[in-house]
C-alpha cells in the first residue's frame, strides 16, 4: 500500500469510503469558510476525523459534519457523508470575491467537479463522462481529462482530479492533515446557505411590477471579508505541484 509520502491522496481511493465532498477556496480563513457555509465558526471544535465521526446527528434532521483547515493561501472544507460542498448556495458564497473548487465522491456512483469564481459557476461536470462536458471554453475539463488519460486506468477514481486542482492551487490535502485535528462542527441542512433562485427560462414572461432592465437582486448578508488565510500548523506539501502565475 502506498503511504502519504508517495501518494498524498491515498485517502481518496479508500475502498471503504461511501461518499465525501471537499472544497478549496483561495484567500480566506477556515473560520470564514465555515461561516460562508452558513455555520457559526465560533461553535467549532478542534477534532480529529475519528472524533468528528461521533458528531453525525442521529435525529431525523439532515445535515453534515464540516471540517475546515488551511493549506497555505487556500482553505478547505471536508465532509464525510455530506454534499453541502457541491450545492450552489455554499459555492456561490464561498467563491464571492475569490474562487472555489469542489470535488465530490457520490454515494450513488456519480462523482462531481465544479469550479466557481465570484459567485458564478464556470464549469461543472462528472469527471470522465463526455456527456457532461461543458460548452467551450472548458479549461478545467481539459486539465482533468488530461490527468485521467495519463492515469491509464479504466476506473482511476478522483485522485487525478485532486491532482489537477493541486496543480493550480499548490494545496495538497494529505491523509495526515485530513485525519488530524481540524475546526469541526455539525450544520443542519436547514441552516446552510440557501441555493440562489433558478435563472428564468429564455422567453419566459417577466414578473409583474418590475421595470425592464437589470433584475433586482435578493437581499443577503454579505460573506465575511476576503482576507489572506494564515499558514496552518501543518507541513506544507509540494508533491509535484506548481502554482500558475
Amino acid at each position: 500500500m502506498q503511504d502519504s509520502t508517495t501518494n498524498p491522496w491515498a485517502w481518496a481511493n479508500d475502498p471503504h469510503a461511501v461518499m465525501w465532498c471537499v472544497t478549496f477556496t483561495r484567500g480566506i480563513t477556515p473560520e470564514d469558510v465555515l461561516d460562508r457555509y452558513g455555520a457559526d465558526a465560533r461553535t467549532a471544535q478542534l477534532l480529529t476525523r475519528q472524533q468528528a465521526a461521533h458528531l453525525i446527528n442521529s435525529s431525523l434532521l439532515e445535515g453534515s459534519v464540516l471540517r475546515a483547515g488551511a493549506l497555505g493561501d487556500w482553505s478547505f472544507c471536508f465532509e464525510d457523508y455530506g454534499v453541502m460542498g457541491m450545492m450552489p448556495g455554499p459555492l456561490s458564497v464561498l467563491s464571492h470575491g475569490t474562487e472555489t473548487f469542489s470535488v465530490m465522491l457520490g454515494g450513488d456512483g456519480m462523482n462531481s467537479f465544479a469550479h466557481w469564481r465570484d459567485g458564478q459557476c464556470t464549469e461543472r461536470f462528472e469527471p470522465g463522462f463526455t456527456h457532461t462536458k461543458p460548452n467551450p471554453p472548458h479549461p478545467w475539463w481539459d486539465a482533468v481529462q488530461e490527468r485521467l488519460d495519463v492515469s491509464r486506468k479504466e476506473c482511476p477514481g478522483l485522485v487525478p482530479v485532486l491532482g489537477a486542482v493541486a496543480h493550480r492551487t499548490g494545496a495538497v490535502l494529505d491523509a495526515d492533515t485530513l485525519n488530524g485535528p481540524l475546526l469541526t462542527l455539525w450544520l443542519e441542512d436547514s441552516s446552510r446557505v440557501p441555493d440562489p433562485p433558478p435563472l428564468p427560462r429564455p422567453g419566459a414572461p417577466k414578473p409583474p411590477g418590475r421595470m425592464l432592465g437589470r433584475p433586482a437582486l435578493p437581499t443577503a448578508t454579505p460573506p465575511p471579508a476576503l482576507r489572506r488565510a494564515p499558514n496552518a500548523p501543518t507541513i506544507q506539501h509540494t508533491y509535484g505541484t506548481k502554482n500558475e502565475s
